[in-house]
Parts: structure tokens; C-alpha cells; sequence
């Protein structure tokens, strides 16, 4: 699934990888670019790439246009999966994959084979995040920001393992794939202008498990896009600024572990005073801020009285938007 908004210049390079690379798929694999620009933008743009996608000889693409579109490319997304989705009779839904790519993203020739085998490895899995690494920036300049910007979302992804937390993966739109099946059970894609891979794949978290493959296997632009408000452009542009990201502190990763550590004994769960008493001060007053004492006795209240099923409560409760703000916050403490 490729949303594709004005990228003439992109689109041809991704779709000459995937060719190679659907010629290793083990099995039929459709291509679904959703043609998309928003409400008010020049049309002149998707016309070309529609003309463009009418001529290009590409087995098993199909085309969605959707001029003026609202809810940014979440929308598209969502648009592009649930035609996919409602092409298939549920029962054959958790054997088939959902790719989610960019069209600004090169794929490696194993992508197809590689994800499929990871699935069979990975039975019980609902979803899979892909290892990645970004095109060479144009300019040295460029070049170090885009490796140092993947530096910090892989110490992210590494402090939330260390601490213990289920929402330990990259969250990246064109780097990631999912079971039909569970593509429904965690409600479709997310209708947001940025940020829709995140809340997308924490939903699939709360109900599905998950795997990682350590190859690399798509290759994301290193482009100063300005679309989002968050995400690789905007973060590029601050460190070509000579700004700084919001890096986490070590101590805030250490009181996450500790939270999270709390959280796995049953008594502390058991009401939401305990579970307050047995975490560092400056995560208590997050928590309480963060009206957990209300939610908690409400959550206690329509769960299960079992350790293993409270534990789950809490962490859909406490979920990776929750985390990040947790660490954000006191990383910003004295």
C-alpha cells in the first residue's frame, strides 16, 4: 500500500525496486498506490502521476485516486488497506499480509521473502516491524543529520527495550506489515495527518504480538519534506539548524523501568494507591495528572480479578503515547 501525494520524482525508483523484488515473492503480491492530494493543492500533480501509473507496465497495480482528500496521508492509507481488506472473505484474512510503504522508499530484493518467511516463523504474530536505513542525503551536510536523526530513534527504540516496555519497535510508515486479520481486530488504519503509523501500530500492540527482522529492507528517502509536524523532515531541519533533539534521559529511562517493574507485581496493581506508592515521586505525579486514579479503579472494576489479565489492563492503559509522554516529561525535569 503506497500513498503517493506529488511524488512523480519518487514513485518510478520505489516501483523499479518492488518489481525487482516481487520477482523473488513467494506468492501474488497487488500494489495499491492511492493518488491523493489535499483539499485546496494543485491537481496538475496526481493528474501526472495517474498518467504515469496508466502507462507503466507493473503486474497486479492498481490504482486509487482521491482528489481533495482530508485526514492527510492516514487517510490514504486507511483508504488503500480497507480496499484491500474488503477484496477478502474473512476467513482468508489472517493468511494474507498488509505492506505498508512510502513512495519515496526503495525496497531491498528479498522484501517480499524475507517478511513472508519471518510470518512463518512468527505464527502467532499479527505484525512485523522492518529494519531500514535511510537513502544517502544529498549533501554531507544532510548526510550526517539523516544518520544521526537514525541514531536517536534507534536509542529510543533501545531504551524502551531495556525498560521493559511493549511498545519497544519502530513506528515507521513505510516499514512495517501486519495480517489482514489483524489489521481489523486493531480497528484500520489511523485517520491522521502525521503520526498514523504510531497510533496504527500501538493499537496493533495492545492486541497482537509482535516480531522484529534485523535486515535491512527498505531504504526511506532522507528529504527535507515539510507535509508533517513530526517525523524525519521536521527533524532534520532542526539539526541542519544545529538544534538539538528531545533526547530521553537516562534517569527518566531508569524510572520508567521502575514503573514498569512495579506494574508486574499483582499487588501493586490491585489498587491504584499501591501501584502510586511503589513508583519515584515524579512518575507518581505523572500518573495522577494523567487521571490514573480514576481510570485504574474504573479498569479494576471490568477486568478480570487475574494477575496476567491486570497486567494487560495496565499496559493498554499505559500505552507508548502515554510512555513517550512519561519520558519526555522528566526528561525535561532537574
Amino acid at each position: 500500500m503506497i500513498p503517493a501525494c506529488d511524488e512523480l520524482e519518487e514513485l518510478p525508483h520505489t516501483l523499479d525496486t518492488l518489481e525487482a523484488a516481487l520477482e523473488r515473492a513467494p506468492r501474488p503480491v497487488a500494489v495499491i498506490v492511492v493518488v491523493n492530494h489535499p483539499e485546496g493543492a494543485p491537481e496538475q500533480p496526481s493528474l501526472d502521476t495517474l498518467k504515469y501509473l496508466e502507462t507503466r507496465k507493473f503486474p497486479n497495480l492498481y490504482t486509487l485516486y482521491v482528489p481533495g482528500i482530508t485526514g492527510g496521508v492516514g487517510r490514504a492509507r486507511k483508504l488503500g488497506m480497507d480496499a484491500f481488506v474488503a477484496a477478502h472473505d474473512a476467513e482468508t484474512l489472517d493468511d494474507t499480509l498488509i505492506w505498508s510503504l512510502d513512495a519515496d522508499t526503495r525496497v531491498e530484493r528479498d522484501y517480499f521473502e524475507t517478511v513472508e518467511a519471518g510470518f512463518a516463523a512468527h505464527p502467532e504474530a499479527g505484525f512485523c516491524t522492518l529494519n531500514f536505513r535511510h537513502e544517502p542525503g544529498a549533501t554531507p551536510e544532510l548526510e550526517r543529520a539523516i544518520r544521526e536523526y537514525e541514531a536517536y530513534l534507534r536509542e529510543y527504540v533501545a531504551d524502551l527495550r531495556r525498560a521493559g516496555s511493549p511498545y519497544a519497535f519502530f513506528s515507521i510508515g513505510s516499514s512495517f506489515a501486519v495480517r489482514g486479520a489483524a489489521y481489523v481486530r486493531a480497528g484500520g488504519m489511523k485517520v491522521r495527518s502525521a503520526g498514523e503509523d504510531f497510533y496504527f501500530l500501538q493499537e496493533c500492540a495492545k492486541c497482537e504480538k509482535f516480531f522484529e527482522l534485523e535486515e535491512v529492507l527498505t531504504h526511506p528517502s532522507a528529504r527535507l519534506s515539510g507535509r508533517n509536524v513530526f517525523g524525519t523532515g521536521p527533524a532534520l531541519r532542526k539539526l541542519l539548524a544545529g538544534e538539538d533533539l528531545n533526547r530521553i534521559a537516562p534517569a527518566a529511562c531508569d524510572a520508567l523501568k521502575l514503573l514498569l517493574d512495579a506494574a508486574k507485581n499483582p499487588k501493586n496493581l490491585a489498587s491504584p494507591e499501591n501501584l502510586l506508592a511503589a513508583t519515584p515521586p515524579a512518575v507518581g505525579e505523572f500518573l495522577r495528572a494523567a487521571r490514573f486514579m480514576e481510570n485504574w479503579a474504573r479498569i479494576l472494576a471490568n477486568t478480570p480479578a487475574e494477575p496476567a489479565a491486570r497486567e494487560r489492563a495496565f499496559h493498554r492503559w499505559f500505552d507508548g503515547l502515554k510512555t513517550l509522554r512519561l519520558l519526555h516529561a522528566l526528561s525535561e525535569c532537574p
